[in-house]
């Protein structure tokens, strides 16, 4: 019976050799199998957080993901510092769509390893994902960094430093990621809106020609073409893009809003307003249509719908500012005295650097009855004009020190 038991002990694989059968695996390609390995070296080893690791990973890589992040947990618990069981969790939450706690895990991961590019990187365009696009800045731009030839990072990069309106920046990010990824034509669709943005319209156009060489009915890419001339001044080549563009997709709302915004520029209200009708029709949860409609109504002496197209922007977007200043003003040129106030309110509230508004909120509050509220909102009023005057001064000040010199 001994003789038995020690001849069944040595035919047992040792921990060495299960090792290196999992690394043979690994570089076969052989998922199951190095998972295989993976999972008996686990339970000869349980508290061991790369055995635990390399069985999350793998199980997440072989699309279980469910299965793989309690391991990959179990792994960071075991040994909280290591950093590649932080990326890895934060890599399957993210895929199973936990992203506060993707950002968590892949937060410590950077922490942990700062000089790992691909740490940074992942961290950046989750961030991204997650609308923190201030905070992605700083990691794409170590990412990018120390990968230079990452199309992806580059990318990202151009997106973040877009969302936060740094348009020369996002520019030359998006450069170098069309230039490492040329056939990428999402991004380069991306550069080419930058480049309007950062004022070179008619590089923009040079991009998205190049896009349509190869797709000439992406209809993304031709509303761009249709924006881009519009940027550059040429509202006729705009609006006969744009035309060409609703004749072909007319549920294509985006199309619609750009060619109405065309005609307003040429003063053509009849059919700015056909075409903001039109888009509001087909995407009614967009504020800025019903707020462009309400102007074009204004426009046309339509005083009664430009006040509901205005109350449907401020009410699709509470922060929109420009939609409450508008409909307050409107009230109080219809004497609506209540309903002015209450929109001139949200106004400062959201832009309290508004002068026009304070000014107009204390003359309907004075002619409400409200002196001590009217004192306050022509005091906010002044102090703002004073701190603009100073800055006037300070700036005329500067040239002339300038040129004494």
């Amino acid at each position: 019976m001994v003789l038995c038991g020690s001849s069944f002990a040595q035919s047992l694989p040792t921990v060495p050799q299960l090792e290196t059968q999992a690394r043979g695996r690994l570089v076969a390609h052989d998922a199951d199998g190095a998972l295989a390995a993976y999972e008996q070296l686990g339970r000869m080893r349980p508290d061991s957080a790369v055995y635990q690791d390399q069985i999350g990973f793998l199980l997440v890589a072989t699309g279980r993901i469910a299965d793989g992040i309690p391991h990959l947990s179990r792994a960071t618990e075991l040994d909280p510092k290591m950093a590649a069981a932080w990326y890895h969790l934060g890599g399957a939450q993210a895929v199973n769509r936990q992203m506060e706690a993707a950002v968590q895990s892949l937060e410590k991961a950077a922490r942990l390893a700062p000089a790992e590019p691909e740490y940074r990187f992942r961290l950046g365009t989750l961030y991204n994902d997650t609308g923190r696009y201030a905070a992605a800045i700083p990691e794409l731009t170590e990412a990018t960094r120390r990968l230079p030839s990452n199309a992806a990072a580059w990318a990202a990069l151009g997106l973040a430093l877009q969302k936060q309106t740094r348009f020369a920046a996002s520019r030359d990010a998006y450069g170098k990621a069309v230039a490492l990824d040329p056939g990428n034509d999402l991004v380069r669709n991306s550069y080419g809106y930058v480049l309007v943005q950062a004022g070179n319209p008619a590089a923009a156009l040079g991009q998205f020609r190049r896009i349509l060489a190869r797709d000439p009915e992406n209809e993304n890419v031709r509303v761009n073409v249709g924006y881009a001339y519009m940027a550059a001044g040429q509202m006729p080549e705009a609006i006969e893009e744009l035309s060409a563009l609703v004749r072909s997709h007319p549920e294509f709302a985006s199309a619609h809003y750009d060619l109405a915004l065309a005609y307003k520029q040429t003063d053509d209200l009849v059919h700015a307003r056909e075409q903001f009708e039109r888009t509001v029709e087909l995407e009614p949860t967009l504020a800025e249509a019903h707020y462009a409609l309400a102007i074009t109504y204004l426009e046309s002496g339509e005083t009664g719908r430009a006040l509901e197209a205005l109350r449907t922007a401020a009410a699709q977007r509470p922060d929109y500012v420009d939609a409450w200043l508008e409909l307050g003003t409107v009230l109080q040129q219809e004497g609506d005295v209540a309903g002015a106030i209450d929109a001139l309110r949200r106004t400062v509230a959201l832009d309290s650097a508004n002068a026009g508004a304070w000014n107009s909120l204390g003359l309907l509050l004075r002619r409400k009855g409200d002196a001590e509220g009217a004192r306050a909102a022509f005091a906010a009023a002044a102090e703002l004009r004073q701190a603009e005057a100073r800055e006037k001064e300070k700036a005329i000040r500067e040239g002339a020190a300038r040129l004494s010199k």
